[in-house]
């Protein structure tokens, strides 16, 4: 079931490694709180936080309520937040509400998806410079001078100002 990798440090010693065996948030489980681990990390049960992890997978009977962190994201099961993840899988029975920043993704026949996905590589990440408004505006578009204060002249009395009956 676990397999074993032997190694041999400089000083002859065989020291034993386990393979990466995923923390499992089981079934019947519900966790408020977030979760970080340098390992893998399967949710079967209910999260209600977020997660940062070297893979996520979320079964079929996971609800999970936060933003998912990974190298590599897996879901089967129900996800409401934020992924950022290099890889993404959205299998058939997925359903998730979420934004999704990736390298990669791959979605199944069936599953339900709601939200934006944008693309992103973490090597050329880089933050863009700051917009000014005029910048926004074609500079071949002339500019409307700004409108005065139209002055109006006073207006005479009623019944003053009308022409004389010769008498």
């Amino acid at each position: 079931m676990f397999s074993r990798a032997s190694s041999k440090t400089a000083e002859g010693t065989t020291t034993v490694q386990w393979s990466s065996v995923p923390s499992i948030i089981s079934a019947d489980l519900r966790i408020t709180g977030n979760l970080e681990s340098d390992g893998d990390i399967q949710i079967d049960g209910t999260v209600d936080g977020d997660i940062r992890s070297g893979r996520i997978t979320v079964s079929e009977t996971a609800v999970v309520k936060g933003a998912l962190e990974a190298e590599t994201v897996r879901i089967a099961g129900k996800v409401t937040g934020q992924i950022k993840a290099r890889q993404v899988t959205l299998l058939k029975s997925a359903k998730v509400v979420a934004d999704v920043m990736q390298e990669s993704i791959a979605v199944e026949p069936g599953a339900s998806f709601e939200g934006n996905c944008r693309h992103y590589n973490r090597e050329a990440t880089v933050t863009p410079a700051p917009r000014k408004v005029e910048a926004l505006v074609a500079p071949t578009m002339p500019r409307k001078p700004p409108v005065e204060a139209i002055k109006v002249p006073p207006v005479a009395a009623i019944g003053g100002g009308g022409p004389q009956a010769a008498s």
